[in-house]
């Protein structure tokens, strides 16, 4: 399959597109643009499997990019997100910006090209703090972060366009 990994140079991210290529899929890795061309994790892994990677640095904030990138596709598998619980107090706009918007934006190329499917990660950030042991998904959503609202409204926007549109997605 030919499959767009946002996120990519994380360790998770990575560690994926190591085993997606050595399994024999054809993977393009999104790397958040930096001016030193760093590409993570990703300089860690095999390097029979790095010459087999399409490595494109761009933004999910970036909506003509990510029809560019998604174009011709199988799946996209989106792990890219702003993170840090501490930072989400002091700069929220940004988390919006890249895990509300920026999910949209992926969204948007599920609508375009129908044939293309998401799988969307989401976080255990979603549930707060744990109500019952083992939290499930039926957990009540407890946002207790900026963080923790943004990946609960990119979940909540991934899961109305499949209802609404019919689009594949999978939450993990």
């Amino acid at each position: 399959m030919k499959i767009l990994v946002t996120g990519s140079e994380g360790f998770i991210g990575s560690h994926l597109v190591e085993r997606l290529i050595s399994t024999g899929h054809n993977v393009t890795g999104l790397i958040q643009y930096n001016s030193l061309a760093d590409v993570g994790n990703l300089k860690f892994i095999d390097k029979n499997i790095q010459k087999n990677l399409n490595v494109e640095f761009g933004d999910i904030r970036d909506p003509d990019k990510m029809i560019q990138l998604s174009k011709n596709k199988d799946i996209i598998i989106h792990l890219a997100a702003l993170i840090s619980i501490p930072h989400s107090y002091s700069s929220y706009k940004s988390f919006i910006d890249t895990n509300v918007n920026g999910t949209t934006n992926i969204l948007r190329c599920l609508k375009k090209y129908n044939n293309l499917k998401l799988i969307h990660t989401s976080t255990s950030e979603v549930y707060g703090t744990a109500q019952y042991v083992p939290i499930d998904e039926r957990h009540p959503l407890n946002a207790q972060s900026p963080y923790a609202a943004s990946k609960i409204a990119a979940d909540q926007l991934v899961d109305s366009f499949n209802k609404s549109f019919g689009i594949q997605t999978t939450i993990l």
